[in-house]
């Protein structure tokens, strides 16, 4: 459908297994919003077009590329500048969950406080979007729970007031790699964070940052590169692509072939037709 056909159109989406969030998608939407307040952290990304938020008394310019924050029961409105509206990507965060994430990363039991109001940090707004497609696409509950911590914990030890990172220890590294031998002995299963996490003995938010730290990638970006790994294999014993994506994991197909593509370079027909002058990416073996 062409944008024009979507104009003024909002989506709006909950996943099942995450209570705690609400997402929204708007397209090119030109009706101003007037004062309100929600129960829940409100995140805007700001995709197209330009707007004004009016909170805290002062106004507020939202350009391309800036993400808004909003505290639960602040008053706010907001518009578009011109009648050609603004796309963007909402994120509603229950109060609870930004509570226990700042606990994790600020030691604190309180609601983090955000000063800044559009935050224009680059990878913050990478991790927003790498959310809001996991759960607009097909994907484990794992890489959903990685992104949604990830981006809180970044949120929050960058721009909430008083935040402080931890460091991990000796042993919390030793706990972490016995999660990372679980994730890679049952990698065809929908594992969840919390489960990973309690192997290792950590919260999931301090788990999650400690994986990463420690491999160099988030658990679902390890998983999703173990099964590959294993579906390569698979198709150099003669599988079919669907009976290696189901056995390794994979929703479908299509959800192979898209990260098979990314991490080998070429599409598993094409590496399983023509095994034999097919150079394997550096990818780890288990």
């Amino acid at each position: 459908m062409e944008l024009d056909e979507r104009r003024n159109v909002i989506e709006v989406w909950r996943a099942q297994d995450f209570p705690h969030l609400e997402l929204r998608q708007g397209f090119a939407v030109a009706r101003p919003v007037p004062r309100h307040w929600h129960e829940e952290y409100q995140l805007c990304l700001i995709q197209s077009g330009s707007g004004e938020l009016k909170y805290r008394s002062k106004s507020f310019l939202t350009p391309p590329a800036g993400l808004f924050i909003v505290h639960p029961g602040e008053v706010h409105s907001n518009r578009a500048n011109d009648n050609t509206g603004c796309s963007y990507r909402d994120l509603f965060v229950g109060a609870e969950l930004m509570r226990r994430a700042a606990a994790q990363v600020q030691g604190k039991e309180q609601l983090p406080f955000f000063q800044t109001v559009v935050v224009f940090d680059r990878d913050v707004i990478r991790q927003y979007l790498e959310l809001h497609f996991a759960f607009e696409h097909p994907s484990t509950n794992l890489e959903r729970q990685a992104l949604l911590l990830n981006l809180l914990a970044s949120l929050i030890a960058r721009f909430a007031e008083d935040s402080h990172l931890t460091r991990s220890s000796g042993s919390e590294r030793r706990s972490v790699s016995r999660a990372c031998d679980y994730l890679v002995e049952h990698h065809a299963e929908n594992i969840s964070l919390e489960n990973l996490a309690r192997i290792a003995a950590l919260s999931p938010f301090h788990f999650s940052r400690v994986f990463s730290a420690q491999f160099g990638m988030p658990p679902h970006q390890f998983q999703t590169l173990v099964r590959v790994s294993r579906a390569k294999k698979l198709l150099r014993q003669g599988w079919s692509i669907p009976q290696a994506a189901s056995h390794t994991g994979f929703f479908d197909q299509s959800h192979l072939n898209r990260h098979f593509k990314r991490l080998v370079g070429v599409t598993p027909g094409q590496y399983q037709s023509s095994s034999k002058n097919v150079q394997d990416a550096a990818l780890p073996q288990y």
